[in-house]
């Protein structure tokens, strides 16, 4: 028997066929004039709810999205202008006040994150949340660790070798040209007097991992890191997204055994997050590294 991906209220619904044109997966159709899921289309449906939140009736239900899942939309809250101002405001902090993170801001910066778009519903990507100040130290003690090894091994033709090859030629071109003077200015600072260049000392980290299976499983993890920075903005926190975090975390057994990641899984984004010591003043303008348009017609 063929699963039941719509119900219909024959007596809201009137035909109008807005269902069917937003529909990704062209699973719907009107029937004798009232909305109806394509017999043979069925298995393209990807539970989007896009037919349900798009109906000026409310004349559908999908049981695998619950009514719940569903809020009223007001229009847009903000104009352009509103919207800029407030992309200006972001600033990549690394300088925190010693104050936690508040458990019900963390909540809500959570439920922003979740509304990023993904590959394919539903999400694949999983937040860790690392709060207590111990478990901060450690895992900056387990970083300092991992990327003296590295800087080692790059102090050595082979060992330089033996990592383009395990890292790949555009990976290591970043590691030589970025990472590698990065954690050793990080590791010396940390030697000299226990200073933190890897997560600033922020009050709480989160990590973003997700399934490898997954469509789109890497831009979908960090789209759900990006909605996560600006929601913690918009509560007046700063973050910043760290790099140098994932890899280590995600080749360790020790963190990988201590955190719960599911072997399948990846670790793709860190974002450290906690109350700016200093305020911002000006923005800075930023200029993408070039626009072309291909005018009508051809290149």
């Amino acid at each position: 028997m063929a699963k039941q991906l719509h119900l219909v209220d024959p007596e809201a619904c009137k035909g109008c066929g807005i269902c069917a044109d937003v529909c990704p997966g062209s699973v719907m159709e009107v029937l004798e004039g009232k909305a109806s899921t394509i017999r043979d289309r069925g298995d393209a449906c990807i539970v989007c709810g896009q037919c349900v939140a798009v109906c000026p009736f409310n004349a559908l239900r999908m049981p695998d999205l619950p009514g719940d899942r569903f809020q009223d939309l007001s229009g847009l809250p903000i104009d352009y202008r509103e919207l800029l101002d407030f992309l200006r405001m972001r600033r990549s902090v690394r300088v925190f006040k010693d104050r936690p993170v508040e458990a019900d801001l963390a909540g809500k910066i959570l439920e922003a994150a979740a509304t990023a778009p993904i590959g394919m519903p539903p999400h694949s990507t999983e937040v860790l949340i690392i709060e207590r100040r111990e478990e901060l130290d450690f895992l900056l003690k387990e970083l300092v660790k991992d990327y003296a090894v590295m800087v080692r091994f790059f102090s050595n033709p082979l060992g330089r070798a033996m990592i383009r090859l395990a890292a790949g030629a555009e990976n290591y071109r970043a590691l030589k040209d970025h990472i590698v003077d990065k954690a050793s200015s990080a590791n010396e600072a940390y030697q000299l007097n226990g200073a933190d260049r890897y997560m600033y000392g922020a009050p709480m980290l989160m990590l973003f991992h997700s399934d490898r299976s997954a469509m789109s499983y890497v831009e979908s993890a960090h789209l759900v890191c990006h909605h996560a920075m600006l929601a913690a903005v918009s509560l007046g926190l700063g973050t910043t997204i760290i790099g140098t975090i994932p890899p280590i975390v995600d080749r360790s057994k020790t963190l990988r055994s201590r955190y719960g990641i599911p072997k399948d899984n990846r670790v793709i984004s860190a974002l450290v997050l906690g109350y700016p010591k200093y305020k911002y003043r000006k923005s800075i303008r930023r200029d993408l590294a070039g626009v072309r348009t291909v005018p009508p017609g051809g290149p």
